[in-house]
């Protein structure tokens, strides 16, 4: 569709949001700004953007995306303060945060009450990727709206993929990935510390099971993460915990048992009792190392 120029009203400067919304800068968008913290919407002033004094000024825009931490926020910013009912039929909320299942499935019906389109966009990826438009982007909700958000997606993102007319697939698809992520942090701390336990060198481990069956970006990107145990957290474990406990709860919600999640969260308990909840999510593989006494 090519590189329509949009006025974006972006409501949630956190980690990813600023990334996101400098990114629509850089690509040539109108963008108003609005978050909790002033001093961090204000840091967008000097290039170009409007900064709004409440969130509901950002809804004459053609598309207001929402980036709020998690559903406690949502509900504070967009329900009870009552935007999800004065939001006009010429504008789309798209919605690229991380809500449970509950709340996605909330959204789509209060905007369907309200007359509003609405589109769920969550997005994979860390704050450089988000920065430099290289998000994976999983969209769900009606033809005509996604249609409108494509300029949107082609500047986040280096690919975008439409999972169907109902909001809430593409909510439990990105609460499904993350729970495989958890599931690949879990099984590849143990098979390392099994492994060295042994004498086998783990960096040794993990390119023969990267250069054979496991070539996939998770298991050398999280591979790579739980050896180097960064001091510095672009994902901390206490927000993979609440990825757990989104699937958990998604699964309460549908009657899907999640056995495997159940261990994961008792596993992401235990390492944020030992200190590890601030640290970088694969540091759930260095918990499970110290478990085995390495």
């Amino acid at each position: 569709m090519g590189r329509q120029t949009m006025r974006i009203g972006f409501i949630g400067l956190g980690q990813m949001g600023r990334g996101m919304a400098g990114r629509l800068l850089d690509s040539g968008h109108e963008l108003s700004v609005w978050n909790r913290s002033r001093a961090v919407a204000e840091t967008f002033r000097p290039r170009g953007a409007l900064v709004a004094e409440r969130p509901d000024e950002l809804l004459d825009a053609d598309v207001v995306i929402t980036m709020l931490a998690d559903d406690a926020a949502v509900e504070v910013v967009w329900i009870t303060s009552g935007m999800v009912r004065q939001v006009p039929a010429s504008t789309i909320h798209l919605n690229m945060a991380s809500v449970s299942l509950s709340m996605g499935q909330r959204l789509a019906e209060m905007h369907r009450a309200a007359g509003a389109p609405y589109v769920s966009a969550p997005v994979f990826g860390r704050p450089s990727a988000a920065a430099t438009g290289q998000l994976d982007i999983v969209a769900a909700g009606a033809e005509a709206a996604i249609a409108r958000c494509v300029p949107l997606f082609e500047a986040l993102g280096r690919r975008w993929f439409n999972v169907g007319s109902e909001p809430h697939y593409a909510n439990i698809v990105k609460i499904a990935r993350n729970f495989l992520l958890g599931s690949i942090i879990e099984s590849l701390g143990e098979a390392f510390a099994l492994v060295q336990k042994s004498g086998v060198d783990p960096a040794a481990f993990l390119d023969i099971i990267t250069s054979t069956s496991m070539n996939a970006p998770a298991y050398k990107n999280y591979g790579r993460l739980i050896l180097e145990n960064p001091a510095q957290a672009t994902f901390s474990l206490k927000l993979g915990m609440k990825d757990v406990e989104l699937a958990l709860q998604a699964g309460d919600d549908t009657g899907v048992p999640l056995p495997l999640g159940e261990l994961l969260r008792t596993q992401h308990l235990a390492a944020i009792a030992r200190g590890y909840g601030d640290r970088e999510w694969a540091s759930l593989g260095n918990y499970i190392a110290e478990c085995a006494g390495l």
